[in-house]
């Protein structure tokens, strides 16, 4: 069941491995080690966007300074990695020529090389962001072992200025990578950490320029825009709350804009819902200090037993307006809200502004004390 309060979903592009539904090329890999520690099986693999990692084919290579090949059908301008069994270690390439050499010592294995323009490109990607990465956690260390205000905040602007230049790289990297697949890839790096759409649709959309035929970018920009579409649709601060009528208790319907002209919180809830109903009680005593002060609750229960819904309603003393479908997950208020957990909760301002989401325990009192003692001084 779901309990949990809701999750925005902010969109995530997933690091791409190999483009799905392109031409499939053949592709030999071959792979060197200088000083492999022991006999082992070297796995060639493969994701495709969105699906789990895929072993394309294996190989046996000897000890020593081993070698082994891979000859197989690969998706075009794609990211693949080489495993080894002796300790997970594995090797990123892409396959953005016909035949792709690797070699390392594993001794220095950081220093591998992979022949091929695209894979040179992303192992200056690799190595470039871990070196970034590497720069933050000595900065944040530093300003935890800081004995002063003073020294902390001097390690965390610099934490913050290092932050920046790295998703600065990220963005100059995804603009410039002359390979898409590498291109996806540094965006799918910066996405973790940046979701600003004044920033990600620019890029996206020259990203799209620059590789008009390539079907993974077609992919991931239209995923982009429909995020973005839902997005703007979602119940947000500032915004007007979708509305809606559904039938009360008697069966008489009910419609939120019937409530204008007053402060209300539209309260999401389940009589089967335990972390909803060990939170009615605050609902309650929010609603009974401020009921004489143009707030009332709606409750929207998403309960499917009208008899369970009625008898939780009286057992926990609410005595509010109450309203549903009973339909539960399929309830109509689900999509409008973008619900993906209950509790959930919005409190609307006299015009049907939304103006706080999701309040809990004192949480509630508090912002209600606020809006309503500002409205009284108006």
């Amino acid at each position: 069941m779901k309990h949990s309060s809701p999750i925005i979903n902010l969109f995530i592009i997933l690091l791409v491995f190999t483009a799905c539904n392109q031409k499939q090329e053949l592709t030999q890999v071959n792979v060197t080690i200088q000083n492999n520690p022991q006999k082992q099986v070297v796995s060639l693999i493969g994701k495709s966007y969105g699906s789990s990692a895929v072993v394309l084919d294996t190989a046996t290579m000897d000890a020593g300074n081993g070698s082994c090949r891979f000859e197989t059908l690969t998706d075009a301008q794609g990211i693949y990695s080489v495993k080894f069994e002796a300790d997970g270690r594995y090797i990123l390439f892409s396959n953005d020529e016909p035949v792709i050499g690797i070699t390392a010592d594993w001794n220095n294995f950081s220093a591998y090389s992979a022949s091929s323009p695209g894979s040179s490109s992303l192992k200056t990607l690799l190595v470039t962001f871990n070196n970034y990465l590497t720069a933050i956690d000595t900065l944040k260390s530093n300003s935890m072992r800081s004995e002063t205000d003073s020294i902390k905040n001097i390690w965390n602007q610099a934490e913050q200025k290092k932050t920046q230049e790295t998703q600065e790289y990220l963005l100059h990297y995804t603009d410039t990578a002359k390979t898409p697949a590498v291109a996806l890839y540094a965006l799918g790096i910066l996405q973790q950490k940046q979701t600003d759409p004044a920033i990600m649709k620019p890029l996206i959309t020259r990203l799209s320029n620059r590789f008009k035929d390539n079907e993974e970018v077609k992919k991931i920009s239209e995923a982009y825009n429909a995020f973005l579409t839902k997005q703007m649709a979602m119940p947000a601060v500032g915004k007007t709350a979708p509305v809606f009528s559904l039938p009360d208790t008697t069966g008489q319907t009910v419609s939120l804009q019937s409530f204008r002209g007053k402060y209300i919180l539209v309260d999401f809830w389940a009589s089967w819902c335990a972390p909803c109903r060990k939170e009615n009680p605050a609902v309650l005593a929010a609603f009974n200090t401020y009921k004489d002060k143009n707030f009332t609750v709606l409750g929207v229960s998403l309960d499917k037993d009208k008899a369970a819904w009625l008898n939780a309603i009286h057992k926990d003393g609410l005595t509010w307006q109450h309203v549903s479908d009973l339909k539960e997950w399929e309830s109509m208020v689900v999509p409008l809200y973008s619900i993906e957990g209950i509790p959930f909760n919005v409190l609307l301002n006299p015009e049907g502004k939304i103006i706080a989401m999701n309040l809990r325990g004192d949480a509630l009192e508090k912002e209600l004390a606020a809006v309503l003692d500002n409205a009284g001084q108006e």
